[in-house]
């Protein structure tokens, strides 16, 4: 795991103020060593510093490897706790790292990669490296057995690395030396300062973006709620008038289909309505001519027959009477042509209102079809008005020539 990994963790964790604000020091006096480092992220960057400065070294004497595996462990341990322990509240952490810390300020005798007591070990590893173990227990401050030469020539050479008689000499290095770990340990404070700060950024800058990221959300799901709204009711009245187009389409095509029908019949009984009419006309006509005709006759007849037929008719006489009764028939014969022209007249005019009718009818029908006002037996019973059998008048009480003894009453009563 790396340190930014270690960073994104924190800022992604329920308290990176505390984990920003963590301290440990670490302190190895026997190296003359000492550092207060401050927030996780610096903790592990040091740490991974140590690691990747040991694995530079090629060879590295025995007493040293327990340094290098000791900064392997603090850093899979630190990682170890950010990983089970990020979620937790800042209560618990405090209590969490307590227990944690102790493995920390174990210093035990371990070495920093670029102490100079680690380069002094290192060098006379590569040149005396059977006395190593002398030198560094010199280092360490341990009591050992210095009857063994090389041990002691290790504990000689580490005391006169480390005093050198006290010369000025050696002030003059211990104090460079004592200058340049203060430097070095003020450059370690301000990298340390430098993560908190970078750690303490990014977690901002995460909580910006989450805000930033729930705003997009919102508006998002906003406007999609509002596409989605229109979309529904825009698909409904589009399937509204979808349907509504699809029925009055069906009516008007049941329409057309009932108009194309009923076309001829109406555009018939119109037609038939009019030469009706002019039948009807043209019977009262002639009816009028006859009424006419039998008017001037008769008045021909009474006034202007001779006397001596009228005396003939007193005395009986036989050939007067023969002219009588055949002017009688041809008077009765002309009421009856008179009574039929009648018929006929008003007959026509009868039956040229019903064909009226009727082509009314089939518009008021195709109406009512249109507005859906008519059911399955409203329209049996309008066709078979539409279609049924008109009674012309003409058969009713027909009968042969009317004779005399009744052309008054046929004339008159009927």
């Amino acid at each position: 795991m790396t340190t930014t990994e270690i960073r994104k963790i924190i800022s992604n964790s329920e308290a990176p103020k505390w984990f920003n604000s963590v301290e440990l020091t670490l302190n190895y006096p026997h190296i003359e060593f000492s550092q207060t480092l401050k927030g996780f992220s610096s903790i592990h960057k040091f740490l991974s510093q140590q690691i990747d400065g040991w694995n530079k070294y090629e060879n590295i004497p025995h007493v040293l490897e327990s340094s290098k595996q000791n900064f392997t462990n603090l850093r899979n341990r630190l990682e170890s706790f950010i990983n089970r322990f990020h979620t937790q509240a800042e209560a618990n952490l405090e209590s969490y790292w307590n227990s944690e810390k102790r493995q920390f300020l174990n210093n035990a005798n371990f070495f920093v990669y670029e102490s100079p007591y680690t380069l002094f070990l290192i060098d006379l590893h590569k040149r005396l490296p059977n006395s190593v173990a002398g030198a560094y227990n010199y280092i360490i401050k341990t009591n050992s057995n210095l009857n063994d030469r090389n041990s002691f020539i290790g504990a000689l050479l580490a005391y006169e690395f480390d005093l050198k008689d006290k010369s000025g000499i050696t002030e003059r290095r211990k104090k460079e030396k004592i200058s340049f770990s203060k430097i070095k340990n003020d450059f370690r404070n301000q990298l340390s300062e430098t993560e908190t700060q970078l750690t303490e950024h990014l977690t901002s800058a995460n909580q910006e973006y989450e805000e930033y990221v729930k705003k997009i959300d919102g508006f998002k799901a906003e406007k999609e709620e509002l596409f989605n709204d229109w979309f529904n009711r825009s698909q409904e009245d589009f399937t509204t008038f979808e349907t509504n187009s699809k029925d009055k389409i069906a009516d008007l095509e049941k329409t057309y289909e009932e108009l194309l029908r009923l076309k001829k019949p109406a555009e018939y009984w119109r037609l038939r309505a009019v030469a009706l009419k002019k039948e009807g006309w043209k019977a009262i006509n002639s009816m009028i001519g006859l009424v006419a005709f039998a008017c001037l006759s008769l008045y021909l007849l009474l006034w202007l027959t001779p006397e001596g037929m009228l005396l003939s008719f007193i005395k009986g006489n036989a050939q007067a009477i023969k002219w009588s009764v055949i002017y009688v028939t041809f008077i009765s014969f002309l009421a009856y042509g008179i009574r039929t022209l009648h018929k006929v007249a008003f007959s026509s005019f009868h039956l040229a209102r019903d064909a009226e009718e009727r082509e009314q009818l089939t518009y008021v029908y195709l109406a009512l079809i249109k507005d859906k006002a008519v059911d399955e037996k409203d329209k049996n019973l309008i066709m078979q008005s539409l279609f049924s059998r008109a009674d012309t008048g003409l058969l009713k009480d027909d009968s042969g020539p009317t004779m005399p003894n009744d052309i008054t009453g046929k004339i008159f009563g009927r």
